[in-house]
């Protein structure tokens, strides 16, 4: 057991709170006064740090080929090093999709010797397997998928691409399970080519056929989408991601992205300002993975080479220097994506019983980060140490052991608009 003595921990309101905290693997106890402890056990001084929840990103897309070891590595270590304790893998390419249990196996198997973050990830539909693609998708779900990626049109010549009428009687085939599906793509029927105003038609038409299954679109990228997804989301169980890169980019942080974001008219930034400070921007993604400079935009993964700086820039530039509620940073890059990727309270939350999964920020040190072109950016604060399980995985910018692998979703996912937080 270790014991954290004279940690901050956030609260709902702007202050912090002073607190001890108890944990193994698992958080034992939380407390504002001394905890008296006759085991033995490891005390530890964070001298007013704070202590937050390890960020989760609900979609990377990394696996490409059949070898991912490397890949898997190289990216959940950079992920690791800014605090991201969690990445959740839906892949577009993979030549092995997830359609059933073997190939859930195989995934599994490639995860746990390689990744150094936890790691869930989404099943696939193979629709050329009818009539049993759907019971096939149910025993992915039943054994720990996030949920069903579908997509159309198909990013991936292994996976057939499904029509709309497909999707509804998928929907139809397992409305009892309350199984979440992520949908990327676009509406072929009547636009020539993806464009925004293509996506908005694709969403149209999965709403009209889904039933109440959680949906989640992985990435948007316009103002426009947002605002309409916003607008339906009480009801359908609906939500987004935006991409990190494109949220760096309204706040005019100098950075790359593969994919440009509509922002729309100076009165809709500042509507996308607002839904930013009020919880309304639900999650936000590196959409890490290979690039590949043929990919079609909704389809576009993103170079990883950021993921060390991404969980501290939203907390120097959010938090710190706009103002925006700590409360609200922590449930965007953490608590929203483990309720809606069903993880939620074992991930994502700092309470009794959640794993012990922490980012020690320290708020007196700046780190600096790079940007295009040999600039860089000072961030306020600095990540002394990363716990996963319990233990530290990296102190200082080293990483000290590999303590990630699969993840499987334990919870039906919480709905978009469920209120209950941690974070009182």
């Amino acid at each position: 057991m270790k014991l954290f003595k004279h940690v901050l921990l956030p609260t709902s309101s702007m202050a912090l709170k002073k607190v001890n905290v108890l944990f193994d693997e698992q958080i034992i106890k939380i407390s504002n006064s001394e905890i008296e402890i006759e085991e033995p056990h490891e005390e530890i001084d964070l001298a007013g740090r704070i202590l937050l929840p390890g960020a989760i990103d609900p979609h990377c897309h990394i696996v490409s080929d059949n070898e991912p070891q490397a890949q898997i590595t190289h990216i959940s270590r950079l992920a690791l090093l800014g605090g991201w304790t969690c990445m959740a893998e839906l892949s577009y390419r993979n030549p092995q999709p997830i359609f059933d249990i073997r190939e859930m196996n195989h995934l599994k198997s490639l995860i746990d010797a390689s990744s150094y973050v936890a790691m869930p990830f989404w099943g696939n539909v193979e629709i050329e397997n009818y009539p049993y693609h759907a019971e096939s998708a149910l025993e992915l779900w039943t054994r720990g998928a996030l949920g069903l990626a579908i997509f159309s049109p198909s990013p991936n010549d292994a996976i057939t691409e499904l029509s709309f009428d497909e999707i509804m009687d998928l929907f139809m085939d397992i409305y009892e399970s309350d199984t979440a599906f992520t949908f990327q793509g676009w509406d072929q029927e009547n636009h020539s080519k993806p464009s925004d105003d293509a996506q908005r038609d694709a969403i149209r038409k999965i709403l009209r056929r889904m039933q109440e299954n959680p949906i989640h679109i992985p990435r948007v990228n316009a103002w426009e989408t947002i605002d309409f997804v916003n607008s339906i989301s009480k009801r359908s169980d609906i939500s987004f991601s935006i991409n990190i890169l494109n949220l760096m980019q309204f706040y005019e942080t100098e950075v790359n992205s593969n994919v440009d974001f509509d922002f729309g008219t100076a009165e809709e930034r500042q509507e996308l300002l607002h839904l930013v400070r009020t919880n309304k921007l639900y999650t936000v993604s590196h959409n890490a993975g290979i690039c590949d400079e043929k990919q079609e935009p909704l389809f576009a993964c993103e170079a990883p080479d950021l993921m060390p700086y991404s969980y501290l820039w939203m907390l120097s530039e959010l938090w710190k220097k706009r103002r925006v509620p700590l409360a609200t940073v922590i449930k965007m890059v953490s608590e929203n994506p483990a309720k809606r990727l069903g993880i939620y309270p074992e991930k994502g939350c700092i309470a009794v019983g959640s794993d012990a999964d922490f980012v020690i920020l320290d708020p007196t040190v700046n780190t600096i980060m790079p940007l295009n072109d040999h600039q860089e950016m000072e961030l306020e604060g600095h990540i002394d140490s990363v716990w996963i399980k319990g233990e530290m995985a990296v102190e200082n910018g080293e990483i000290l052991e590999r303590r990630g692998g699969y993840l499987p979703r334990m919870h039906t996912p919480r709905r978009r608009h469920n209120k209950r937080s941690w974070i009182s």
